[in-house]
């Protein structure tokens, strides 16, 4: 069996990484938020709010390297 490896096409962008937030004249966007429902029983709305503040849930992005939006941002630092 022969494995090829190659560069991946994607790249994985976490909250305060470069290019995580897109950003235009009037608005700041991140690329990713975790989306909790309205009829989310209480109790678990606790457990995942204290598990991001505890930093055991993260939010993540996953965009190709070629994105204008992501090239742009790496640009300008």
């Amino acid at each position: 069996m022969t494995i090829n490896s190659t560069e991946t096409k994607w790249v994985s962008l976490r909250k305060g990484d470069i290019g995580f937030t897109l950003e235009d004249n009037f608005t700041v966007a991140s690329r990713a938020w975790v989306e909790i429902k309205k009829n989310c029983p209480k109790e678990y709305v606790e457990i995942i709010r204290k598990a991001y503040q505890e930093g055991y849930i993260d939010v993540v992005a996953t965009v190709p390297k070629s994105d204008p939006t992501l090239m742009w941002d790496i640009l300008k630092q």
